[in-house]
């Protein structure tokens, strides 16, 4: 073999060297960088680029831009930055948005993706929040990440005080406003109640559900609050307040608020939610333990659900990259840290019902009674105001419950103007298809 000139062979190991050096930093140039927009703190937000270190291990291609929005505003961001053509990549959704959002054609169908996929179990997600904010017209549309039940949150060392025994599933309306009443007293002898068997300050849903009503008729026409079992609902959990008077007035809460209230020792019970363990009672109730049970039993036995997803928002020019993204924020791995480090109620049967949520050394002890709750858990109505129409009936009972009014009167006011809404969303729901 000829040797090469000393000269050329150097000009040829450069020119390889440069070679090499340029395919080491190719791959540099092929990554996407994915906005996903979601609310959250500061905490959440240290937390997700700690567990992104994992979805990166696997996708050197890929990285993430957080945009941490205040949740109010993140339906907005989404209606107005989609028309701008500023859209994410990826956005978390609340169970509340996800119907006018999809009707809107803001979100991709994750059918494709999910059909492409061997590896995606789709049946692991509980079916109610997959049809609840997950589906739109039979197509999946963003996957569910936690499930948001309520609860009857009690004060223990209360009812062993009272030598009452604790709450369990056995538990109906009456037996509920009996302990109310016995939970409820002046302690100090001040000649002022100061402690209180429960509150009112629950999701009103509830009361309808367990009296066997339902906001809207079955096709999402109508309107039912004007039937016996809506406005009679409201009517019971209005008195608890004014008739029975074992719940806080708000002068009661001016100054602490219903949490406050709970944390200090003051309330027996408190209606919350999954969310609550952690994001509420961790750090604020020190005084006293406490534990959850189901909520009272009315003709039914009902919950009010909602939670969150995540769904990726069309027009994304990374769709692979972002159907990888949302595989990782729904997956077994992120739910679980989720529901070690915030008790989340997780999407995923498996995750929900493994120790990382159901074993975990600190209350509530019987927390077990939320993944029970999903059997009889149920959504808002899927329709394309949504969110307007949550907004105005809250509204309306809210004011029968400071004000005394009549429940009856509250519902049948409010029924015409959400079926004005619903016919008005029929309109538009035509409009943008």
């Amino acid at each position: 073999m000829r040797r090469l000139p000393q000269a050329v062979a150097a000009l040829a190991l450069a020119a390889a060297l440069l070679l090499v050096a340029g395919c080491a930093r190719q791959p540099d140039s092929d990554v996407v960088t994915l906005r996903l927009v979601l609310w959250g703190t500061a905490d959440d937000e240290a937390r997700l680029n700690e567990s992104f270190k994992v979805f990166y291990r696997d996708h050197p291609n890929i990285r993430i831009k957080l945009e941490i929005t205040p949740h109010a505003r993140v339906f907005d961001k989404l209606l107005i930055s989609f028309a701008g053509g500023r859209a994410p990549d990826v956005s978390r959704v609340s169970s509340l948005w996800f119907y006018p959002l999809a009707a809107k054609g803001i979100l991709a169908d994750l059918t494709p993706f999910i059909e492409g996929d061997r590896s995606f179990d789709l049946d692991d997600f509980y079916p109610v929040a997959l049809d609840g904010w997950g589906r739109f017209k039979g197509r999946v549309h963003a996957l569910p990440t936690d499930l948001d039940l309520e609860a009857l949150f009690y004060n223990k060392r209360m009812f062993d005080r009272e030598g009452i025994p604790y709450p369990d599933d056995t538990w109906d309306w009456q037996r509920y406003l009996e302990v109310c009443r016995k939970l409820t007293k002046d302690t100090d002898g001040d000649g002022k109640v100061d402690q209180w068997g429960s509150t009112v300050d629950g999701f009103w849903q509830n009361y309808i559900f367990q009296n066997g009503g339902s906001i809207l008729s079955e096709d999402n026409t109508r309107c039912l609050l004007d039937q016996p079992e809506a406005y009679e609902a409201i009517q019971w959990m209005t008195d608890l307040r004014h008739k029975w008077g074992v719940t806080p007035s708000p002068g009661d809460q001016a100054d602490m608020g219903t949490t406050g209230l709970w944390a200090s020792g003051r309330l027996g019970m408190f209606h919350s939610g999954s969310w609550a363990a952690s994001l509420i009672f961790k750090e604020r109730v020190t005084g006293f333990e406490w534990d959850v049970a189901p909520l009272p039993k009315g003709k039914e036995r009902a919950t009010f659900m909602g939670g969150s997803a995540f769904a990726i928002v069309k027009g994304t020019r990374h769709p692979k990259e972002a159907w990888e993204l949302v595989k990782f924020l729904t997956g077994p791995y992120l739910l679980g840290e989720w529901a070690r480090q915030e008790q989340i109620m997780p999407s995923r049967r498996s995750v929900a019902e493994s120790g990382a949520f159901l074993n975990l050394n600190e209350p509530p002890e019987h927390r077990e009674v939320f993944i029970e709750a999903v059997e009889y858990g149920r959504t808002l109505p899927s329709v394309y105001s949504q969110q307007e129409m949550n907004d105005i009936i809250s509204n309306s009972i809210s004011m029968a419950v400071l004000a005394r009014s009549s429940a009856r009167a509250a519902c049948l006011e409010v029924t015409p103007r959400v079926n004005e809404l619903l016919a008005y969303d029929s309109k538009r729901e035509a409009a943008a298809q």
